[in-house]
């Protein structure tokens, strides 16, 4: 009897919400600004958003009967298959011989805490259609050390990473996380007004006169109680993590089956942590514009290593 009660629930929500389908789907092209090269082109894209918010209406009933523990909207990436999406995930994964281990203290650490009220975050950013998620979680944590050690929080230069590091990375095509950090120790991140974000890969213009943060080493994180700890007691860490299906995540503990620990192909920032319903999660900071998510943040389950969170985690010392 549940079971038919809850596949009833789902048509009725599919149905009322496909009935004015068509200004669904042009209110999507006009706020993400969607322009596809010709009908044909239009016409696929419309089947692609048709299933996958179908798909996001199915969930959303779910969770609204209780039985998920995060939900589901549509944004950017409703035109795009999965296959396409993650080709758009392009952090590159490899082990390095030249990182310092993290050497857990036994610190306490707050049981939650938000590194955004405390002035360690910049703004939520937007990588775009380049793949340069490598770029903002480096960003991401070197910001925070830097107003660690000097209290002063600057926006620094994605767009040096890009152009300047392509003898390690590649650009808009991905990139890595820890590899990076030798540049950044070396040569140092200038500001974003400086070198400000362009969406496209270019020629290093890089000056040492602007140079703003430079970082004295890096430590790597293994295993989610070395997280927690570096995270509560240091500041925000750079994380790989699957994200290959968080696209269509909207708010709520995104808990899955289906991401794998070994497969990482997201670069992010995690800023904090807490509870929310019961469930322990990290709290992270994304790189597609503040739309995407919990404004641009995602409260990811912890203590399961979810999605590989606790696999491939760096973060810089000025």
């Amino acid at each position: 009897m549940k079971a038919f009660i809850l596949a009833s629930l789902l048509i009725v929500a599919v149905g009322a919400s496909l009935e004015n389908f068509g200004s669904t789907f042009q209110s999507f092209k006009l706020k993400h600004s969607k322009n596809y090269s010709n009908q044909v082109e239009e016409a696929k894209r419309l089947a692609i958003f048709t299933e996958n918010f179908r798909e996001i209406e199915e969930h959303n009933a779910l969770y609204a009967a209780g039985l998920v523990s995060y939900n589901k909207s549509v944004n950017q990436f409703t035109d795009l298959t999965i296959d396409e999406f993650k080709a758009y995930l392009t952090l590159h994964s490899k082990p390095t011989l030249n990182t310092v281990p993290y050497v857990r203290t036994g610190l306490q650490v707050p049981t939650t805490l938000d590194w955004r009220s405390h002035g360690y975050v910049t703004g939520v950013k937007d990588q775009g259609d380049c793949g340069s998620c490598w770029a903002f979680s480096i960003v991401g944590s070197t910001e925070g050390a830097y107003y660690k050690s000097t209290g002063e929080l600057v926006s620094l230069s994605e767009q040096q990473l890009i152009d300047c590091t392509t003898n390690i990375n590649a650009g808009c095509d991905g990139g890595y996380l820890e590899e990076t950090f030798p540049y950044v120790q070396q040569t140092g991140l200038v500001s974003e007004s400086s070198y400000p974000y362009t969406e496209r890969d270019g020629n290093c213009k890089f000056s040492v006169s602007d140079v703003v943060a430079k970082v004295s080493k890096y430590v790597l994180v293994s295993g989610e109680a070395d997280l927690l700890e570096a995270v509560g007691s240091v500041g925000p860490v750079s994380v790989a993590m699957d994200a290959s299906y968080i696209y269509s995540y909207a708010s709520g503990v995104y808990e899955t089956n289906l991401c794998a620990e070994y497969s990482l192909n997201h670069g992010v920032l995690v800023v904090g942590y807490g509870t929310q319903d019961g469930k322990d999660y990290w709290l992270i900071k994304n790189s597609w514009g503040s739309t995407w998510g919990e404004q641009g943040y995602l409260k990811l389950l912890r203590g399961k290593n979810e999605c590989g969170i606790a696999e491939d985690d760096v973060y810089p010392i000025i």
